[in-house]
């Protein structure tokens, strides 16, 4: 026998039992790999489809809480006119005409003038001057109505003599109708504010959602409750949402009963998304919703109760769903959207098996691949695919781990080859990795902290317009601004501080978090902007003056609201630019100048004060950061404060946030695709015309 021969016998018999035991391994690992593999892809897609619906829902609960303060404000104009109107003389400003008369026709509207209704046993003799004097609010009815357009159904206002206007008006009220005992007038009489109630209209029998609100006098006297009407459907989205979830979907109102048993769920309106064209249901009386399954029946209704959002597998009678439930704010009452559970799962199920299919594949390509290896008896590429696929195993268990966020995930370096060096390339990898995930987490958490100390909203002061807002070049940054209220009655002004570190990044935000500090921790003291900055350039330089950062800062104080003839402005300048006056009336620039240091460069500064009289109306009070006038389009050319002020020049009779926004959108439109170097910051002071 030929050595060659010897040499293959041998080696055939020393490796065709390994290929063999390692070809039957991989087979049920493979089997056992794909099984598992279905399972969380199943699972991993009924996670994300849930998500996704209560996503869904959520955005329409967004969409509602947008009507709802729409309708919030319109109430509380309603009120204001109605308390105006019910203090007035009893002159009549339209027709005055009662649901009785029949001057309208039943079922019929007309917005030429409400309708009144009294109860029996009320004298319309009584109540005349008081008719009289809500025919005054048809202006403003007419205003809400061509405003909420099919966000109104109706408008009232309903007295504690009986008597009630509605609008647009109507010639039919139903039988016994006393608005003084319907739920909207009691529920706000009850809360003393505003309400929302969800109610079936009494004349059109739709559902409705109320917001009512109490009428008082000056002294407190309640003269009446005003309230709007709006559909359910109108306060609702158009949002169909059987294009993604299929036939079956359901939308339905829902509050709680308090039973013996439990809270029980009433359904007060449903609607069925196909066809697309079917309005929503409104029961004559509210009905249970029907379920086998008492415990998931339970905690939604508890969920119901505590006015929460809340996602449950339900079973009703016709099958079994997922239920996701969103709340009305302030109202017992919210939408539960049921999808049916097929519909959620259908995707999963069909990943689940695609993956199946694909590991049967893979279990008869291997089959083969080992016949065929045994078949050839390839015995040293076997040896070396054996060689090379330790350490690449090692290295894919660790991957995977790492993928599974196990950031202290190794692989054993076996070699100096180039396996070896990717192993320990990998080993140097994770723990960079897991440096930079703490780093970007921090540097989210600093962005949030930092976004949350900049003001949520200007001041309100008669006569002013204010407007003011920051953009970070980085995540974060050393610009700042802030509305004080250092005065000692409320409605005597504020003050406007804006400020810039210098650099911008984490330390930059650290120092300006300093600033604001010390700043706002001058409060109590009512000192004025002078002698405020002294005090915190002190204390800043004692914590800060190693450090080679300082802070410029410009304090101006409004007082009397900075507005002529007897308010002033007031300020101090801590080596911050000048703010710029401009006065569209003789279109005249002037800077509010001043002397002053940075703060946190000499400890023992003292800083002055400077004033000038108050605003004149359409005059612009503008204060910003140098990251404005000295930002480079790629030419490296700066924007400069003359094209600052032919902004303010163009955009003087608009908003103060226009006026920002404006300033911003030229600035990054000179900009173009140069970077961004520094943080802008600015805020508008307007004072308003007459």
């Amino acid at each position: 026998m030929r050595i060659r021969t010897k040499l293959l016998c041998i080696l055939l018999a020393l490796l065709l039992p390994p290929l063999v035991a390692v070809s039957l391994y991989a087979l049920r690992e493979a089997r056992l790999l794909g099984d598992e593999l279905a399972v969380r892809a199943t699972d991993s897609f009924k996670q994300a489809a849930t998500r996704e619906l209560t996503l869904m829902v959520d955005l329409i609960g967004e969409d509602v809480s947008d009507n709802r303060q729409m309708q919030e404000l319109s109430l509380a104009l309603l009120v204001q006119e109605a308390g105006r109107a019910l203090a007035s003389p009893p002159t009549p400003i339209g027709p005055i005409f009662f649901t009785t008369d029949g001057d309208t026709p039943k079922r019929q509207t007309t917005t030429e003038a409400p309708s009144f209704d009294l109860p029996a046993g009320v004298s319309r003799e009584s109540i005349l001057p008081d008719a009289a004097r809500l025919t005054r609010l048809l202006p403003t009815l007419d205003i809400l109505r061509q405003k909420l357009r099919e966000n109104m159904l109706w408008a009232y206002v309903a007295l504690p003599n009986g008597l009630s206007c509605a609008y647009p008006g109507q010639g039919y009220t139903p039988p016994g109708y006393d608005a003084r005992t319907r739920p909207w007038y009691t529920a706000a009489l009850a809360r003393g504010g505003l309400t929302w109630s969800i109610l079936v209209d009494a004349a059109t029998g739709s559902l409705i959602a109320t917001a009512s609100a109490p009428i008082y006098e000056k002294d407190g006297t309640v003269l009446g409750v005003a309230g709007i009407d709006t559909p359910l459907a109108a306060m609702l989205p158009e949002s169909d949402l059987s294009t993604r979830w299929g036939d079956g979907v359901r939308a339905l109102i829902v509050e709680t009963s308090e039973q013996p048993t439990g809270p029980e769920i009433l359904v007060l309106g449903s609607r069925n998304f196909v066809p697309t064209s079917h309005d929503w249901e409104t029961p004559v009386t509210p009905s249970l919703l029907p379920s086998p399954d008492a415990a998931s029946l339970h905690k939604l209704g508890a969920s119901i109760q505590a006015n929460r959002p809340d996602q449950v597998e339900l079973s009703l009678n016709e099958g079994d769903y997922f239920a996701v439930f969103k709340p009305f704010p302030d109202t017992p009452a919210g939408l539960l959207v049921l999808v049916p559970r097929q519909a959620i799962v259908r995707q999963a199920d069909s990943a689940g098996a695609a993956i199946l299919e694909r590991s049967q594949d893979m279990i008869a390509i291997v089959t083969s691949f080992t016949l065929v290896a045994v078949g050839a008896a390839v015995i040293l590429a076997f040896f070396g695919a054996r060689v090379v696929t330790r350490p690449v195993t090692a290295l894919s268990i660790a991957a995977a781990r790492l993928a599974g966020g196990d950031l202290s995930a190794q692989t054993p370096v076996t070699g100096r080859d180039e396996l070896g060096q990717l192993a320990a390339t990998f080993n140097k990898m994770a723990p960079k990795l897991a440096e930079r995930l703490r780093l970007k987490q921090d540097m989210q958490l600093a962005m949030e902290v930092q976004q949350n100390l900049l003001p949520k909203a200007p001041p309100t002061l008669p006569g002013l317009d204010i407007a003011g807002a920051t953009f970070f070049c980085d995540e974060t940054g050393g610009d700042y601004f802030d509305y004080l209220q250092f005065t000692p009655q409320p409605g005597n002004g504020c003050d406007v501080v804006i400020g810039d570190v210098t650099g911008h990044g984490i330390s930059a935000a650290l120092f300006m978090a300093t600033g604001r500090a010390l700043l706002r921790g001058g409060l109590g003291g009512d000192p004025d902007p002078a002698a405020l900055l002294t005090l915190v350039n002190g204390l800043l330089c004692r914590d800060t003056q190693e450090s080679g950062r300082f802070l410029t800062l410009f304090f101006l104080r409004l007082q009397e609201n900075g507005l002529e003839p007897n308010g002033h402005l007031i300020w101090s300048r801590a080596g911050h630019d000048p703010a710029v006056l401009y006065d569209p009336a003789t279109d005249a620039f002037e800077e509010l100048l001043g002397p002053g240091l940075p703060l946190g460069v000499l400890p023992d500064y003292v800083y002055e004060e400077q004033s000038r009289p108050g605003l004149l109306p359409g005059q612009v009070l503008a204060l910003g950061t140098d990251g404005i006038w000295e930002a480079r389009d790629p030419a490296g050319v700066m924007y400069g404060k003359e094209r600052f002020r032919d902004v303010l020049r163009k955009n003087a009779g608009a908003s103060a946030e226009a006026i920002v926004a404006a300033v911003h959108k030229d600035v990054v439109d000179f900009q173009a695709e140069a970077p961004c170097d520094d943080d802008i910051t600015l805020v508008v002071v307007k004072a308003l015309p007459f």
